[in-house]
């Protein structure tokens, strides 16, 4: 099909076969494709026609695509709603889906999150993260924030890791 990645796209029906041959591997954003899109193609007018071909023919589908991030997304469960806000961003969702999709993550799944990542880290027994010491609580604020957790799930997290200590005395 299209083997040669240096070859120039010319035409309009090259631009949407090569299109749709990369819908054909996942789902794209809008930004995404058109970026692809601009690295064979010089033509403006004819990367705005297949996008709206597209478009018209619901092949690219900035809502659908918006859900497929999350749901992969879903698929981490040691990670939080800063991590999914920027994972969004970087995967170019269209801004006015990410408070809808912000919004499906609730504060009950974010804190059994968090939950899962301190059952994850205590696995280690790494004295690292001995929340006994002031060293440990601070390295696991880090860790906490480093998967995306803001500090109402900081401390959720802090205190199953006190919760952990205490069942073990």
């Amino acid at each position: 099909m299209f083997r040669n990645a240096s070859r120039s796209l010319t035409t309009c029906e090259e631009v949407y076969e090569y299109a749709l041959s990369l819908l054909d591997r996942r789902e794209h954003g809008e930004k995404e494709l058109v970026q692809k899109l601009k690295r064979r193609c010089s033509s403006e007018r004819l990367i705005r026609e297949t996008v709206e071909k597209l478009k018209a023919y619901d092949f690219l589908n900035e809502e659908r695509y918006a859900n497929r991030v999350f749901e992969a997304w879903l698929g981490k469960k040691v990670y939080g709603r800063l991590h999914l806000q920027a994972e969004l961003f970087r995967k170019q969702v269209n801004e006015t889906y990410i408070p809808e999709i912000l919004q499906r993550l609730t504060e009950e799944e974010e804190a059994q999150r968090v939950e899962a990542a301190y059952l994850q880290i205590a696995k280690r027994r790494d004295k690292k993260y001995d929340c006994t010491t002031e060293k440990g609580v601070a390295a696991l604020v880090r860790y906490f924030s480093a998967r995306g957790f803001g500090p109402s799930m900081i401390r959720i997290g802090l205190a199953k890791a006190k919760a952990e200590l205490d069942e073990k005395e």
